[in-house]
């Protein structure tokens, strides 16, 4: 079971021991809704379902059944000084995505301007209406550190990368969220490069997929 005084290696262990049974549950939730994605308009249904594991964790797993590219994604979250921590389990199995406390608020602050829903909801809405996502990674030498430069959907992601040489897993954690007019000078280059492989990834995604997207 995950506990606020967890450091990022004990949660990325408990994290991939729970995963394998949440996993299996998101397929299956995923697959229960191909009946529903056959009969409608959209061939396409999508669903949030909350889940509690074996572990004692809670997780959300949010399920996309589109007629010939079913998939979900998954998010473990628990709440500590700060206030609530989501993880996503990303598509490699090799990483984890952190979204902090500070990220939700600046993300409701910057893009959804919603002061009455809840973090969990803010967390729920960031995963659903972002599901495509570019990261670039560079070394910065004064903080020893991998910062991390984003675009997604509905703006740009913050943060720093946390790697595990002996598990060869890392933590994503995105700190901080700002739209894409508040770029800073020194910001352009890495605006425009992961901008050009967004709108690349897109281009070559399905249209099935893209309207989701």
């Amino acid at each position: 079971m995950i506990v606020p005084s967890m450091t990022s290696k004990e949660l990325l262990i408990e994290i991939f021991k729970d995963f394998e049974i949440v996993g299996r549950k998101a397929m299956y939730l995923t697959e229960s809704l191909r009946r529903e994605a056959i009969k409608s308009k959209a061939k396409h249904v999508h669903r949030i379902f909350d889940y509690k594991s074996t572990r004692f964790n809670k997780w959300f797993i949010v399920a996309d059944y589109i007629i010939g590219h079913p998939g979900f994604i998954v998010v473990v979250y628990f709440i500590d000084e700060y206030g609530l921590n989501g993880i996503r389990v990303d598509a490699d199995n090799q990483s984890l995505t952190h979204f902090t406390p500070h990220f939700l608020d600046r993300y409701n602050e910057r893009c959804l301007k919603q002061p009455y829903l809840s973090k969990l909801e803010l967390l729920k809405r960031f995963i659903s209406n972002n599901s495509v996502e570019v990261i670039h990674s560079e070394f910065n030498d004064e903080k020893k550190q991998y910062n991390i430069f984003g675009r997604v959907k509905e703006g740009i992601v913050l943060g720093y990368k946390e790697g595990f040489r002996k598990t060869g897993k890392e933590i994503n954690h995105y700190k901080t969220f700002i739209s894409n007019e508040m770029i800073h000078e020194s910001q352009v280059d890495d605006f425009n490069f992961t901008g050009k492989l967004f709108d690349s990834y897109l281009d070559d995604m399905p249209k099935s997929i893209k309207r989701r997207a």
